[in-house]
């Protein structure tokens, strides 16, 4: 099995001169690009990093990401991408439940968390050794480039991404180089791309969305990407404009700023001809508004996990004759290679228009949860991934969402696991009982809100509270509101009921 950098390489090779990323109105050539991997790799190889060795990245999104995992690729390491949001506590838990031996970040990044992490940091922009930390400038200027990629075979964890499990804390997500083949090397061709698209990417390069449909694409198509550090909408439909972009992955709520936003027009937006979308429903009211602009766009909508590596089914978001959307809020049809069922409780398979648990099989499928044997079992069974999702087919094969098992909360594309919320309201002196749920939010599909239940004689305020949130969580996992309740609702063994809270009102 080819290891996953060594497509930068040919491209290096076949279309040296080839525009592969602008960023900050620098153009990247393919060349450049794998001349830049080549000599990071030799810097990481002199740094002791090898084949099987676990590696996290934080960093924001810049080519030094992607020279970064191009470069851990080549020497065959494996890869956990790292939310820049986390603070130390959440980065502490995920070099412990990954393993990682190695963080690569910068240094303004380095001085916001603590200095013992658990593992060694590996900094880009400093050409001096700190305290736990390393220089890989200074390696660089000692070790000799990459020659070749090392060589991966199917079974070899290239992947380490961290989402939840069945207990709701984050686990360890191991994707083989060939999960990452059989899904990473088959999208592109799944939304239409090729070498004359030009992707713009606002999107977080941490995330299966910014790691598949933007990296991944550019280098199995040979395109060119327009790489944006952050989301703005006017900027990206400045960038659209200028660079003629045809390709927009983008989450609802980016898509609805960027319609929003005055300079959105058919001069500004006319040369989009994808837009692929996901993390919420499309209503109809922003495609209809997004073809009013482009009008020759294809509006692409799906379901994902990164436990089933990225895509699972697609389907094209299409209005009727007379405006209403066609099979209006289906995730579409599963994908070439994966097959997907609806089971009941018993494991009997569902009935078109009965609703039951999504199944995904297929060799996107992760081989388990790192270090988390349970887990594993309870989400893999018979060749099957059971995705704690609930939903139906109907007669012609499309799925559609209902309801989830997991108690996942998606907040602007962003996963937010209740669990991790919990467990820092549960530090507040003077919280008894904490939980999390989901509110509905009309920019960004879902918000984080809290009930906790006080110990006697202790009286810490909402504001308190979320001043502790605020310290210990990413801005994004930090609860919009926090109602105080006496008590918990809960079933007969005690368990506290989430269900029970939803019509609850919420404070403020």
């Amino acid at each position: 099995m080819v290891n996953r950098a060594a497509r930068l390489f040919e491209l290096a090779s076949e279309s040296p001169d080839r525009t592969a990323l602008v960023f900050e109105g620098a153009t990247h050539s393919f060349f450049r690009l794998a001349q830049g991997a080549r000599d990071m790799a030799g810097g990481f190889a002199a740094l002791g990093i090898g084949h099987g060795d676990h590696v996290g990245l934080l960093l924001r999104a810049s080519p030094d990401f992607i020279l970064a995992q191009q470069a851990l690729f080549a020497l065959g390491a494996v890869v956990t991408p790292i939310n820049i949001l986390y603070r130390t506590g959440e980065i502490r838990h995920a070099v412990a439940c990954c393993a990682l031996a190695h963080i690569v970040t910068t240094s303004d990044l380095a001085d916001a968390l603590d200095a013992d992490l658990g593992c060694t940091l590996i900094l880009l922009d400093t050409p001096l050794d700190g305290v736990n930390a390393r220089s890989l400038i200074s390696a660089m200027n000692n070790a000799p480039p990459l020659s070749e990629p090392v060589p991966m075979r199917p079974e070899d964890m290239a992947m380490l991404l961290l989402t939840s499990a069945t207990t709701g804390k984050a686990k360890g997500v191991m994707l083989s180089a060939g999960n990452l083949a059989a899904n990473y090397d088959s999208t592109p061709g799944w939304l239409g791309l090729d070498g004359d698209s030009v992707i713009l990417c606002a999107l977080p390069l941490y995330n299966t969305f910014g790691l598949n449909q933007c990296i991944n694409a550019m280098l199995v198509t040979g395109c060119t990407m327009v790489l944006h550090a952050r989301f703005d909408a006017a900027a990206c439909i400045e960038a659209i404009a200028a660079h003629r972009c045809t390709f927009l992955p983008a989450v609802p709520t980016m898509l609805q700023k960027i319609l929003d936003h005055p300079s959105a027009s058919r001069d500004s937006l006319g040369s989009l001809r994808t837009v692929m979308t996901g993390g919420a429903p499309v209503p109809s009211a922003l495609l209809q508004r997004l073809l009013a602009v482009a009008p020759d766009v294809r509006l692409l909508t799906g379901y994902g996990l990164t436990e089933a590596t990225a895509l699972v089914t697609l389907t094209q978001v299409r209005l009727s004759a007379n405006g209403v959307m066609e099979r209006e809020r289906t995730i579409g049809r599963v994908l070439d290679g994966m097959d997907l069922a609806i089971v009941d409780d018993a494991g009997a398979s569902c009935p078109v228009g009965i609703s039951g648990e999504i199944l995904v099989r297929g060799p996107n499928v992760m081989s388990g949860y790192f270090r988390a044997p349970l887990d594993s079992a309870m989400a893999l069974r018979d060749g099957w991934l059971r995705t704690g999702d609930i939903g139906h087919l109907d007669a012609d094969g499309y799925a559609y969402i209902v309801d989830r098992k997991k108690d996942v909360i998606i907040r602007g594309g962003q996963n937010i696991y209740p669990a991790d919320i919990e467990e820092v309201l549960y530090q507040v002196p003077g919280v008894a009982e904490a939980a999390v749920i989901a509110r509905e939010d009309a920019i960004l599909g879902e918000i984080p809100v809290a009930f906790v239940a006080l110990q006697p004689g202790r009286c810490p305020t909402p504001d308190q509270i979320l001043a502790h949130c605020r310290t210990h969580l990413a801005s994004y996992k930090v609860p919009a509101a926090i109602t105080i309740l006496d008590e918990l609702p809960k079933g007969p063994t005690g368990k506290i009921l989430r269900r029970a809270l939803r019509p609850q009102p919420v404070a403020g």
